[in-house]
């Protein structure tokens, strides 16, 4: 899990002589988008508390106005609160302000209503996702039938738009907590219109009217120009001082308008799953200004998450990270956002010992700043459990789990979407350590709370059902896993369809539970109803149609038709080493299984031969004390034994 949400704060330089002034301001709730694209205004809050640290309370009158005594120099917020309401933007506890004239403007909103508009918000974007999914679907379908696209074109053309699915979960998760916590009384016209045209899956028409303020193109143009006139014009501030202060006020206008168009095109392309031309713009509106860390990290996020390209959003985060210690110190929450995301991407990549590095020095900030941000502390402290998940150290793993889990029940009561990421991995470690009855309860609460707080046929709410079948079926009870699995399966072709990557990861479930039933012609069905869908949809060259061989190999194997399994363990090794690299461990876990298909058939020198060859792999990317190596060890000793009584 990654989040950055903070905003840039411009500060205003206060006479040093003033020791205290009164800051004025009101309480109200958002503004929200009604069905046909209007405003339905907030509402101002009376009886709201208001604190500003260090200083007395104050209570929001009839019109939600307030007085604050604020120091002369800055001040921080302590607390904003009213009972049955939240704040719809947390970091204005964490936001340095200075003296304005202009009213401090703080936005609560009723607990139950935030709820229902975030539900609301979810409900549109899933409904245009899969409008455009069965669309899509319906006009490859029609240029297959016509000849109008080759069977390559056409594979590589769903691989391309199922694979864009996979994202479907967290685009729809981000874009519907975004709309459901703006307020739309501080929108102008012009975007809420745009706002409003995305949210109802109107992409075209929202798209055509950022088209009426001309090409994008042309205007960051203008607005570079703009910006290098202004350098040009700091030379000769003396005597242009007027005329550069207009031009400045120009600019960022400009700027803002801009990027908040360069947003809403890289919105439209994401939501059309169009990942490289959402990339264009959201590297775009980064270009526009290189010294916001917040959209210098957008850029990462989407590149790491859409795109996967680790090197390049590693790059901008090493740009980010610059910018946050020089704008913000080496101690700042921002720095401690990059950082950790630094340290998330390592992670993903593979690389473990950096991944801890980063990560740690991220907690190590989060936990010293001034008002530290809890939710932030609990996102490190999981993101350091998943690397030590990753790396067998389980009893390590549990306790950052736990202590993340702890803060997440804390900030958002025991029914938050946060809590039930922390349950299932939780669940998930348990299962690994065979606490199968611990692992058992962490997936049915984690299941619990999904079912709540998302729609019933969201892959999250497959993938509880996933976990929960996976326990049941190390703790022999098959009839239940069954059952599990065939609902996580039912879900996932409801959302997504039976051609699609999910559907196939959900047959091999069942494959391996058939297997255990002894039921191997079943087993070899489903194994190869994965495999068809992986190779119509992935092709030949996936790592997870590799995944597909390996586990038709491994019927095959307990089938007793060893040469067949030799077949399709090769095929899934020298995938795996085109993939992944010689040291990858899938490629370990590959001469392993063929180690085991030799020892069957009694050829002891190349089941030993094998089984050194997965040591050694094992041994250069994970800990010594990884249950892996220590069980490919153990098939080394018996074939050792066996070879020592045959001579």
């Amino acid at each position: 899990m990654k989040r950055i949400c903070w905003l840039t704060i411009v500060l205003m330089m206060l006479p040093l002589a003033m020791l205290a002034q009164t800051q004025r301001g009101y309480v109200k709730t958002k503004g929200r988008l009604s069905g046909n694209g209007t405003v339905v205004k907030g509402t101002r809050l009376s009886g709201a508390t208001v604190m500003v640290r260090g200083m007395n309370a104050v209570v929001s009158g009839g019109n939600g106005t307030f007085s604050l005594s604020i120091p002369a120099s800055s001040y921080y917020l302590q607390n904003v609160q009213k009972q049955g309401y939240v704040l719809t933007d947390p970091d204005v506890l964490s936001r340095q302000y200075a003296y304005s004239k202009n009213p401090l403007v703080l936005v609560l909103e009723d607990q139950t209503q935030q709820a229902t508009d975030r539900l609301e918000a979810e409900r549109k974007i899933r409904r245009t996702l899969r409008r455009q999914l069965q669309e899509r679907e319906d006009e490859l379908e029609a240029l297959k039938e016509q000849q109008k696209v080759t069977e390559d074109e056409y594979r590589r053309q769903l691989q391309e738009l199922y694979a864009h699915q996979e994202s479907n979960e967290k685009l729809i998760s981000e874009m519907a907590e975004r709309y459901a916590k703006t307020d739309f009384d501080e929108v102008d016209e012009f975007n809420r219109r745009i706002s409003s045209l995305i949210l109802e899956g109107r992409l075209t028409e929202a798209d055509s009217l950022l088209n009426t303020k001309g090409d994008i193109n042309s205007r960051a143009g203008q607005l570079r120009l703009h910006q290098e006139a202004n350098a040009q014009a700091e030379q000769e501030l003396k005597k242009r001082q007027k005329k550069l202060e207009k031009s400045i006020a120009m600019a960022k206008k400009e700027l803002e308008d801009l990027a908040q168009d360069c947003y809403s095109k890289f919105e439209i392309f994401k939501m059309q799953h169009q990942n490289d031309s959402a990339a264009y713009y959201i590297e775009l509106r980064a270009s526009l200004d290189s010294t916001n860390v917040e959209w210098i990290n957008d850029v990462g996020l989407f590149v790491s998450d859409a795109l996967a390209d680790y090197k390049k959003a590693l790059s901008f985060y090493q740009r980010a990270l610059s910018q946050a210690i020089l704008l913000y110190g080496e101690k700042s929450r921002q720095t401690a956002c990059v950082l950790n995301n630094i340290g998330y991407v390592y992670h993903l990549s593979g690389d473990y010992s950096l991944a801890t590095d980063f990560l740690n020095k991220g907690l190590y900030i989060r936990e010293q700043i001034v008002n530290p941000s809890k939710p932030d502390i609990a996102e490190s402290l999981h993101n350091i459990g998943l690397v030590l998940n990753a790396q067998g150290q389980y009893d390590k793993a549990l306790d950052y789990f736990h202590r993340a889990l702890e803060i997440r029940e804390a900030v958002y009561g025991n029914n938050h979407p946060d809590v039930a990421y922390s349950l299932n991995d939780i669940g998930v470690t348990y299962n690994y350590q065979n606490k199968l009855d611990d692992a058992l309860a962490c997936h049915q609460k984690a299941l619990d709370i999904r079912l709540v707080t998302l729609d019933n046929n969201s892959s999250l709410v497959a993938l509880s059902y996933n976990n929960l079948g996976t326990v049941y079926f190390h703790k022999k009870e098959l009839d239940k896993a069954l059952d599990c699995f065939n609902k996580a399966l039912e879900i996932n072709i409801k959302s997504y369809g039976e051609r699609h990557p999910k559907t196939a990861d959900y047959y091999n479930n069942l494959g391996v539970l058939y297997e255990n039933r002894k039921d191997y012609d079943t087993a070899l069905e489903v194994n190869k109803k994965a495999l068809n869908i992986r190779l119509t949809v992935l092709g030949e060259k996936h790592p997870s149609t590799a995944f597909s061989y390996s586990n038709i190999a491994n019927t095959y194997y307990f089938i007793g038709n060893y040469d067949e399994s030799l077949k399709y363990q090769r095929k899934a090794l020298e995938i795996r080493k085109d993939m992944l690299g010689e040291n990858h461990p899938d490629v370990g876990l590959c001469y392993n299984n063929i180690g085991f298909v030799y020892m069957k058939m009694k050829d002891y020198q190349n089941a030993l031969s094998n089984f050194t060859r997965a040591l050694t792999i094992m041994q250069k990317s994970l800990p010594e004390s990884h249950p892996n190596i220590k069980s490919i060890q153990g098939n080394i000793d018996r074939v050792n034994s066996q070879i020592k009584a045959g001579t």
